[in-house]
């Protein structure tokens, strides 16, 4: 089956069929347990008719899991321009009718299907899977930016029930203040298959209750993933990712692309951004001694960095990058001012780390741009502590040297640093940064710090807050530009391609105002600075500004 036109329906170009199961493990699950897609509800009689309607609605969503994750012709095929498994919908529509929910005109489908080896354990991952803190604050920081349990029901819809069925609240966002997130209210279910093999089931539900039921017109199609051991603390995690979204506004011009494809929150992100986030967590016990004590020793700031300090460093760069993405929802909106061809937005929030009154406001300002180049070319440009000084403040036009680094991901193309400008003013000046790669792009956090106040973390004395700022490189989801693969991409040029390949880059800092009243003089400031930031990466790309 041969399908060469856009699909919006679909949110993707439809490619060519495939015979192929993508997970050869998941696809023998039926001769592994011979009642794999049986429900058999335990049924309390007392129980309401909310409730029953509800376990209804799992064991229908646990069924069609199975088979989306079972079989991939008639329901999947390949799209054309980045391989990525998408659901044939007319095919879908026709087994699954009863999973229609809305047809409004601006109503979307977006799915999709991956696989990932993961550096932890099976049941590890399952647990951690079903707990929202974990989610939102270790999981995935990069796409949920909110996320708790609202409601926990202890029926069990099965005898291999694992916990609760829970119904949760998630928050997800694209981390541009182009875009507004995307928020889900749906029921969570875990279940036990065999030893070694669990599988997640997510969907949402139709409540009477009209507070318990997606705030926004975003609904979760039957969902979720199967985690199965391989090896003695590494397993293999399958994920379908399937929603039914109604756009409320119409998409930012920038992210259209991105957003129709469904690139946003496709499960080649979930799975890769779930297996940087395993490899991380075992890092903690496993950073080789010889990358931090030398380079720290030179500076002066510690004589030998313990276990514990490492982990230290981990936990401050994790709560870094939590709190630069979640702030990019822009709550507390104040106003949008024009930066030549660009939006600027600035909002308020209160310090999470100290919130009495006196400790002041954080002042958000941020910006998305599209630049002519491809993503991996300014992710390597934006990492590279020899290019800094081309658009860091920070460095104040000085040198800069990486004193320590931490990678860790599948490829051990994320990391954490630690950098020190060589600025003449001081000589006490650090920076903390992590970077996130995922196949959309990238999340690069940091803070400017005083070394003092870096040994306070350390230690449990540093009370003051952290501003943070960053990037988010995107693929600009061009489907011209996805066909192009352009490998490694060399971190000595920093100019555009002749062929077009562009990506879009969000760029966002904080400063701390101890007033909510921002007087033009104060958002003329925050905005010079913000512009001459992007000004500096287009200049380095030769991208000028196109109105000058």
């Amino acid at each position: 089956m041969q399908v060469s036109s856009f699909n919006q329906s679909n949110g993707a170009f439809l490619g060519q069929s495939s015979m192929e199961p993508i997970n050869p493990i998941v696809a023998n699950a039926n001769d592994v347990n011979p009642n794999f897609n049986s429900m058999n509800t335990i049924m309390n009689p007392q129980q309401d008719s909310e409730t029953w309607n509800m376990m209804q609605t799992i064991g229908f969503a646990r069924e069609e899991l199975m088979s989306l994750l079972n079989i991939n012709e008639p329901f999947w095929l390949k799209d054309m321009t980045d391989g990525r498994y998408i659901i044939h919908r007319d095919t879908y529509n026709a087994r699954f009718r009863r999973n229609r929910h809305q047809n409004g005109f601006r109503t979307r489908f977006e799915s999709s299907k991956n696989e990932a080896i993961l550096t932890m354990s099976a049941s590890r991952v399952a647990e951690m899977l079903m707990d929202s803190k974990m989610r939102v604050d270790y999981l995935f920081p990069t796409i949920i930016t909110e996320a708790f349990t609202i409601k926990e029901y202890e029926n069990q819809t099965s005898p291999r029930q694992v916990g609760s069925i829970k119904l949760v609240y998630e928050q997800m966002h694209l981390l541009t203040p182009f875009v507004i997130p995307r928020d889900y209210c749906f029921v969570r279910f875990c279940e036990k298959i065999i030893e070694g093999v669990w599988i997640i089931v997510e969907v949402s539900h139709d409540f009477k209750d009209s507070s318990l039921n997606s705030p926004s017109g975003a609904w979760r199609l039957p969902s979720g993933c199967l985690i199965k051991d391989v090896s003695h603390g590494v397993s293999q995690v399958t994920w379908v990712e399937h929603v039914e979204v109604e756009d409320k506004a119409p998409i930012h011009l920038l992210y259209k692309d991105v957003i129709f494809r469904g690139l946003a929150f496709s499960a080649d992100r979930w799975v890769q951004i779930l297996s940087t986030s395993c490899h991380r967590m075992t890092c903690h016990d496993n950073i080789l001694q010889n990358q931090f004590d030398s380079p720290l020793q030179k500076m002066g700031v510690l004589g030998a960095m313990t276990q514990d300090d490492r982990k230290c460093i981990m936990s401050i760069t994790n709560k870094m990058m939590k709190r630069f993405c979640g702030n990019l929802n822009m709550k507390d909106n104040l106003e949008m001012l024009r930066l030549n061809d660009n939006e600027v937005f600035l909002s308020l929030c209160r310090d999470q780390e100290n919130v009495s009154p006196s400790s002041g406001l954080i002042v958000n300002v941020a910006t998305s741009f599209w630049l002519d180049a491809p993503c991996q070319v300014i992710i390597d440009f934006l990492k590279n502590v020899n290019l800094r000084a081309q658009w860091d403040v920070v460095c104040n036009g000085g040198a800069a040297e990486e004193v320590v680094c931490i990678r860790f991901g599948d490829q051990l193309d994320s990391s954490i640093s630690i950098i020190k400008p060589h600025v003449e003013s001081t000589n006490n000046l650090l920076v903390i940064q992590e970077t996130l790669v995922d196949p959309l792009g990238a999340v690069i956090a940091y803070a400017p710090i005083d070394r003092e106040d870096f040994v306070g973390e350390l230690y449990g004395s540093w009370s003051k807050p952290v501003l943070v700022s960053g990037f988010i490189i995107s693929k600009d989801g061009n489907p011209e530009c996805m066909r192009i693969n352009n490998g490694g991409a060399s971190t000595s040029r920093n100019v555009a391609p002749a062929f077009p390949n562009g990506s879009l880059i969000t760029t966002a800092f904080q400063v701390m105002s101890y007033s909510r009243d921002i007087n033009m003089e104060f958002m003329n400031i925050l905005t010079s600075i913000i512009s001459s930031t992007v000004d500096r990466i287009k200049l380095a790309f030769n991208c000028p500004d196109p109105s000058v």
